[in-house]
């Protein structure tokens, strides 16, 4: 693992860009936000403890959005190939971290699809 200083405004993650690595805040405050046009949208705040960036240990593929640093900001970042590594010769480490994820994951599936329940139901009733 490997601490990294993300100064106030500095995107840490940006949107479309290929990742391996997953990022765990130590201090300060993030914001992951997605940019539609000129305006941006916050899904949420990050502040120490909460991790982000847990997909690309998985599929490699684009970010979903930016973690921009609201305040300065101290982050533990992991790649994909160190966590495989801990999996390998440390299985009773990493079995803890991936099933932690994995709720998280879960949890967050659980509110976007209330999210968008509650969307279709607002556009339906103001489409009626």
């Amino acid at each position: 693992m490997e601490m990294q200083r993300a100064p106030q405004w500095a995107v840490v993650v940006k949107q479309g860009e290929c990742g391996d690595t997953m990022y765990l805040t130590l201090d300060g405050e993030l914001r992951v936000r997605l940019m539609v046009g000129e305006k941006e949208t916050i899904l949420t705040t990050l502040g120490p403890g909460d991790f982000f960036g847990d997909m690309s240990l998985f599929d490699h593929g684009p970010r979903s959005a930016d973690v921009v640093a609201n305040v300065d900001s101290t982050v533990l970042k992991i790649s994909a190939a160190k966590f495989e590594e801990l999996a390998l010769q440390s299985p009773d480490l990493a079995a803890p971290f991936l099933m932690a994820t994995v709720k998280t994951l879960a949890a967050r599936i659980h509110a976007d699809n209330k999210r968008l329940g509650d969307s279709v139901k607002f556009a339906r009733a103001a489409g009626a």
